[in-house]
């Protein structure tokens, strides 16, 4: 399964909840961190969790029914289940 991370405006947010569902520590340098995942429409890849989750980042202005619908067209077109977490 994919489990993805979407965002808006709280990075700070999702980047941790991301890096404590993957049970890694947050740097000193988190300032820096947060400015690479800020590109808007890029899947950030993080790693694989303990059930062999894929975990990715996804900054997007809107979270609407258009970026739902992507993403669930996609993980059909892939057979692939995934969960997005949306956070605000």
């Amino acid at each position: 399964m994919k489990i993805i991370y979407v965002f808006n405006k709280n990075s700070y947010a999702a980047i941790k909840a991301a890096y404590l569902h993957l049970k890694l520590d947050i740097s000193e340098n988190f300032k820096d961190i947060v400015n690479i995942y800020n590109e808007e429409g890029n899947f950030y890849y993080l790693g694989i969790d303990a059930e062999l989750n894929e975990i990715y980042l996804l900054y997007s202005r809107k979270y609407n029914y258009i970026l739902k619908n992507l993403l669930g067209g996609f993980s059909d077109l892939y057979n692939e289940k995934t969960l997005v977490i949306y956070i605000t």
